[in-house]
């Protein structure tokens, strides 16, 4: 027995006494109001700090080793329940709930039950507390043991947790703001207690090698922690809440340090960018996520703008940077839709207002020339049958006005769907289909497939072909060429006729426009279909000094 006069015993055991009071006492009153986030945690903790530091002082006040034994024992569990409550309570605080999940919770208790069963049990088997006796230090009487290879294993496991849990709140406290650092401050420091306490004990630092110091450090450690989830105030779900909002976000956050590499991504980020992004530099990883960026950019298919806010500390120094990337795909398709039916709407108005030209102007004319010739006709005011011929003429440009103005109506609609089609072979049956008279025609250049409306790709050759003919006189020499080009497919259609000159290549597309006294209306429809398609329509000059109509980004059709 220790001696229980001596000073150093009496100190000793009044810390004991006195941790084990203030553990079991706090211990109560935080396990009554325990719904503060780790509340329940730091009940424990204190009452099984209490609990150790009281049956260490049984240990050292009892006079019998058999007694000293049983105290042992019954505290083996309380130590043993001790890092794996800190563990909880660290998750608890923090706000990572979701990592504290039944199997999580029985793998980390299972280490600790198994060191209790071999601690118990050590008379069977020596892998726990070897050499267990009683031993004299100066007035204290101790039990003296040698650590076997479940107390060593034990021992690097409970550090391991340890130093996990100061880890996270490490964490905590770089991401918290000025307002909450006090708490995680404070858990820290407490957490030098047990730390050192429990290094002083198995390494036998001072005067009495066998003498633990580590219960009441427990106990200290957890006043720590009561403070801080009662006194100071747990964070008010604030981490909580903005980690789960990030968590749950749909659109990806991205978190850079200050010297510009990826410190945290939330889960929408993370199926964004490849597994290895954290700690890759941002602009590795990432080239397009800088500040100034044009918005929106594409990334995997869908459409992100990009809000860039700065990290600072109370000083204002730049501590990094978080993207958030929102999902604008759907924006941007709706968009593109409303533009395109704009630009569509504005095309159809143009059409009308061309027809209406064409009505009441173009088809006036030779109404009048026809109705004229009528009458002369009739009154039998000169010669019948070329008055007839004038008015049959008359007819014939009315005619052909009213085609191309049904045609115009249809060829500047958008083109929905596409059909693969050969343009070879288009031309050849367009052409065979013409009265072309003594001209000819060839076609050089790969049978290359292309995707587009077939029936207006036919109209669109069509209108080319019968432009050579009517300018060009009816022996022209007409040339298809079919090209590859990076951005797609050229279709070329030229003769050997006068051409166009080049003041006028830019207008002779236009409606209404004519060098040869047609209707005016033969290119513009060529125009419209090419941009219905999304192809560009160039006027140039053939190698033989003729016309030569260029459709560009014609879209290949797949192999």
């Amino acid at each position: 027995m220790s001696d229980l006069g001596a000073l150093p015993v009496q100190a000793y055991l009044a810390a004991c006494l006195l941790a084990g009071v203030i553990g079991l006492g706090l211990g109560y009153v935080a396990w009554t109001d325990r719904e503060e986030p780790g509340g329940t945690e730091v009940a424990l903790y204190l009452l099984c700090g209490g609990g150790i530091s009281l049956l260490y002082a049984v240990r050292v006040a009892s006079a019998s080793e058999l007694a000293m034994v049983v105290a042992l024992n019954l505290s083996t569990p309380l130590v043993a329940a001790v890092p794996g409550i800190w563990m909880a309570f660290v998750l608890a605080f923090s706000g990572h709930d979701r990592w504290r999940t039944e199997n999580r919770t029985v793998a980390l208790a299972a280490p600790p039950f198994v060191w209790v069963l071999a601690a118990w049990s050590s008379g069977t088997h020596g892998l726990s507390r070897r050499a267990l006796t009683a031993v004299v230090e100066g007035p204290f009487t101790l039990l003296s043991f040698e650590l076997g290879i479940a107390d060593v294993a034990f021992v690097l496991y409970a550090y391991g947790l340890c130093i996990a849990g100061v880890l996270v709140v490490v964490d905590l406290y770089r991401r918290t703001g000025n307002r909450y650092r006090l708490q995680t401050f404070v858990i820290l420091l407490g957490t030098l207690f047990p730390f050192l306490g429990g290094i002083v004990t198995v390494v036998d630092v001072g005067s009495y090698a066998n003498l633990a110091w580590f219960p009441t450090g427990l106990v200290v450690h957890g006043v720590f922690l009561y403070g801080t989830v009662f006194w100071l105030g747990t964070l008010d779900a604030a981490v909580v809440a903005r980690d789960t909002a990030v968590e749950v976000m749909q659109d990806p956050v991205i978190v850079a340090g200050s010297d510009g590499r990826i410190r945290d991504l939330n889960p929408a980020a993370e199926e964004l960018l490849p597994p290895e992004a954290v700690e890759s530099s941002l602009s590795d990883v990432f080239p397009r996520l800088e500040v100034g960026v044009e918005h929106p950019i594409t990334i995997g298919g869908r459409q992100f703008d990009i809000q860039e806010d700065p990290i600072t500390d109370p000083r204002g120094t730049d501590r990094g940077h978080v993207f958030l990337l929102r999902d604008v795909t759907e924006r941007e398709r709706r968009q593109a839709e409303l533009e395109r039916r704009e630009a569509e709407l504005e095309r159809q108005n143009e059409r009308l207002e061309d027809f209406a030209g064409v009505v009441s102007h173009d088809l006036r004319n030779p109404l009048a020339a026809a109705t004229a010739a009528v009458e002369l006709a009739r009154h039998g005011g000169g010669d019948n049958e070329d008055a007839l011929d004038r008015a049959a003429n008359a007819h014939e440009r009315m005619d052909d006005l009213i085609e191309g103005l049904l045609s115009l109506a249809t060829a500047g609609k958008s083109v929905d769907e596409v059909d693969r089609v050969s343009l070879d072979g288009t031309a050849r049956r367009v052409w065979s289909r013409l009265e072309t008279a003594d001209a000819t025609l060839t076609v050089e250049g790969p049978d290359a497939p292309a995707l587009a409306d077939g029936d207006r790709l036919e109209q669109l050759l069509s209108n080319l072909f019968r432009n050579a003919i009517e300018h060009a006189g009816d022996d022209v020499v007409v040339r298809v060429e079919i090209e590859r080009r990076e951005d797609g497919i050229a279709l070329a259609v030229a003769d050997d006729g006068p051409g166009v000159p080049a003041d006028q290549r830019s207008e002779v597309t236009e409606r209404g426009v004519s060098l040869g006294g047609g209707t005016g209306l033969g290119l513009a429809i060529v125009g419209d279909i090419a941009e219905a398609h999304g192809w560009e329509l160039t006027v140039e000059e053939s190698a033989s000094g003729g016309a030569r109509f260029v459709i560009s980004g014609i879209e290949p059709a797949d192999d």
